[in-house]
């Protein structure tokens, strides 16, 4: 392990650039827009046959213009002609979905109500309309609010024959094209209306970004879409075309969206935000009871068992000792990347996986021993040719991962040392080992030593010879160690407590001398906690003190204190920084 990666472990984002965990706060989110207005009879409404353009995204940041709901839904009920011009309930569905999708993740909630109540108050079959399809396709409470203002409705009369329909298709069965290198799944679900032809709606789940439902598209010609499949199927033997079960497509595809929902600004596909609320509806019909295999475990042994097979295989006989060690260093960091954010997936190798790994998760974290950079241009190839063995990829698949390896490899030393691509943590980190001769500094230890002295990583840019900056740590260092203390005086720090801990922070942040931190390890292998160990060493640097200098030590003297350690001290015999001299033993 790199000593830096000690502190930087807590910086395991994805590589999409983070998962999970927030909803966007920002000051766009007061509206959404209105909705998407597809012409009649338009199939490009839902994207044409067989999914999207590749490689277009969609901007979560879309959307927001600063107006309140009352306006949008003004906006939006002015659009309701429209919808009525539509002729099909799949068209219908995806007008009223794109509406939903507008206020999908904004902070506010008040949209969807809002637009129901305005909608229950308008006197017109395209209010009516909409409110069907509000009941049918919105979250359960506002389909809810949308329900009880049909009861009240009016115009049912000049309602479109399709409106009774909406909500109505079942899914009659759903296939799954999956891809050796396992970078995407695509989900096709083929549902329909009472009576009418199926269509199929048809789910892009990216396993690069951490599972995510990553585009939704759709096309009233399933069985087009279901040929084409078979087609494409048929002539890749790297692709693999199979049905499953409902009840485990409802889970799969579930975890999929709260993935997705649950990703910071993911990059989404174009027609995904309109289409969503159509797809999690269809899900709501699918019968419950499916199950999903979790991902095998990997402890830490069986992980160092696969990074040892690998240093013995043929694909490292050609690397030299040197390069066997840096390889196994690297790959262990690849094993444990594959294993926590690839579902337990060690031995995947795709091109995607490997750049991101590469040129986003390392050097954020660090987690590579620097002096093994140079030697990743043969370990990574090394690995790609032993994982697609094991996998027992096709050739073709093991030569075009090859040469994406080729094309980005060259750029990860730069790469790595790039400060704009370090995380945080890694930034603290390198801060405080920022003094370091790497020739001659054992940086393993250095890194202890001084997280032993502080007790957390100080932020980017700390400087122990600034006395405020090291007081400040110190001081909450003190303040932490006392919280529970039945003593109340004690929980704030004196002055002569602060001056005390930081004499002995600089003393072991520049190890010295030397004997102060190796009597620190003998008094914590005794059983001795840190804060007890600090205590006694400032102990120590009070007895060696010489008479009229505050900060001056005898070498002799500190170095018989040190060893007298601990039976001269006992925990509560003398309080760091008391007037009082310590008790000569």
């Amino acid at each position: 392990m790199s000593p830096r990666s000690r502190g930087r472990r807590g910086d395991r984002r994805r590589p999409s650039d983070t998962r999970r965990a927030r909803r966007r706060e920002d000051g766009r989110a007061d509206r959404p827009t209105g909705p998407h207005t597809p012409e009649p009879g338009a199939d490009t409404a839902f994207g044409q046959l067989g999914g999207p353009t590749a490689g277009s995204t969609g901007d979560p940041g879309d959307g927001p213009t600063g107006h309140p709901a009352a306006e949008f839904a003004e906006e939006v009920l002015a659009a309701t002609p429209q919808l009525m011009a539509l002729t099909s309930p799949l068209q219908a569905e995806g007008f009223v979905s794109s509406v939903i999708g507008t206020w999908w993740q904004l902070p506010s909630q008040a949209f969807g109500p809002v637009l129901v109540a305005e909608a229950g108050r308008a006197d017109d079959a395209g209010a009516v309309a909409l409110l069907h399809g509000l009941a049918a396709l919105a979250e359960p409470q506002v389909a809810a609010q949308a329900r009880a203002a049909l009861d009240g409705a009016g115009c049912g009369e000049r309602t479109p024959a399709w409106a009774a329909t909406l909500g109505s298709a079942k899914v009659e069965r759903c296939l799954v094209v999956t891809e050796d290198l396992g970078d995407n799944t695509q989900y096709i679900l083929v549902c329909a209306y009472p009576g009418e032809e199926p269509h199929a709606l048809v789910v892009l789940v990216d396993h690069n970004l951490g599972g995510i439902a990553k585009d939704v598209w759709a096309t009233d010609r399933a069985a087009d879409l279901e040929a084409q499949a078979q087609s494409t199927v048929a002539a890749d033997p790297d692709l693999t075309l199979t049905e499953v079960d409902l009840a485990d497509a409802k889970i799969r595809l579930g975890e999929a969206f709260a993935a997705t929902d649950e990703a910071v600004e993911p990059p989404l596909g174009e027609s995904f935000r309109d289409l969503r609320a159509v797809l999690l509806a269809r899900l709501r019909t699918l019968p419950d009871g499916g199950s999903v295999p979790e991902p095998p475990p990997w402890p830490d042994t069986r992980r160092a068992e696969l990074v040892e097979d690998f240093a013995a295989s043929p694909e490292v006989a050609e690397l030299g000792p040197a390069e066997v060690e840096a390889a196994r260093a690297f790959v262990k960091e690849l094993v444990d990347f594959g294993c926590e954010y690839d579902r337990g997936q060690p031995l995947r190798v795709s091109p995607v996986k490997l750049e991101g790994f590469l040129l986003g998760w390392l050097p954020r974290t660090g987690l590579l021993d620097r002096r093994y950079v140079d030697a990743v241009p043969a370990a990574l190839p090394a690995w790609v040719r032993y994982a697609g063995r094991r996998n027992d990829l096709s050739a073709a698949s093991v030569d075009g991962v090859l040469a994406a390896v080729r094309a980005f490899v060259p750029r990860f030393a730069e790469t790595y040392d790039d400060p704009s691509a370090w995380g945080p943590a890694r930034t603290a980190v390198e801060s405080l080992l920022a003094d370091l001769d790497p020739d001659q500094d054992n940086a393993d230890e250095v890194f202890e030593r001084r997280m032993f002295a502080l007790d957390r990583v100080p932020a980017p840019g700390f400087d122990v010879t600034d006395e405020d900056a090291v007081a400040k740590l110190v001081t909450d260092d003190l303040r932490e160690g006392s919280e529970g203390s039945e003593d109340t005086e004690d929980a704030e720090p004196t002055a002569r407590e602060i001056a005390s801990r930081t004499a002995v922070v600089r003393h072991l942040w520049f190890d010295d001398p030397p004997e102060l931190w190796a009597t620190a390890r003998r008094l914590v292998d005794a059983g001795h906690a840190r804060a007890e160990v600090l205590a006694a060493l400032a102990y120590a640097l009070a007895d060696a003190a010489r008479e009229g200098d505050a900060k001056g030590v005898d070498a002799v003297r500190l170095s018989e204190a040190l060893d007298a350690l601990p039976g001269s001290w006992k925990p509560g015999s003398w309080k760091p920084g008391s007037a009082e001299a310590p008790p000569q033993p």
